[in-house]
């Protein structure tokens, strides 16, 4: 079952969210998934499409890179890497055409018949903000 789960997070990565692939939602999300984010709550398939919706327009070339994938029952978890170009905007940031790249993002999806019912994504967003220009360097 771990290696069927792993698949499905590949494919939500590679074939949702780097193709931008908004038609697989229903494939690969259950109706009452929750997706906890950086950005908020998300529930349903319309959450699941508005977080896509939300980081194409603002990073229409943006890909994911999945660093490091495990499975242990019914639990994915995956370190990833998200680059892109900031060519549209992003809740109330103007498009700077900065690139982007913010490493070390992690995510938990609980997988239950051949769909995610929850997911757990932690991105840097201080990072991402940064490297746009919306708060200052770090120290």
């Amino acid at each position: 079952m771990s290696e069927q789960n792993k698949a499905l997070v590949r494919r939500l990565i590679e074939d949702h969210w780097n193709a931008k692939n908004f038609a697989l939602v229903s494939e690969l999300y259950a109706p009452t998934v929750t997706m906890h984010t950086p950005d908020g709550v998300l529930n349903g398939l319309d959450g699941a499409s508005m977080l896509l919706r939300a980081y194409a327009t603002a990073f229409p070339d943006f890909r994911l890179v999945i660093d490091d994938l495990v499975a242990d029952a019914d639990k994915v978890a995956f370190r990833w890497t998200f680059d892109g170009t900031h060519r549209g905007p992003l809740a109330d940031i103007r498009a700077s055409n900065k690139q982007v790249s913010v490493s070390n993002n992690v995510g938990i999806f609980r997988i239950a018949d051949g769909k995610v019912n929850e997911a757990r994504l932690c991105w840097n967003k201080y990072a991402l903000l940064q490297q746009l220009g919306a708060l200052p360097p770090g120290i």
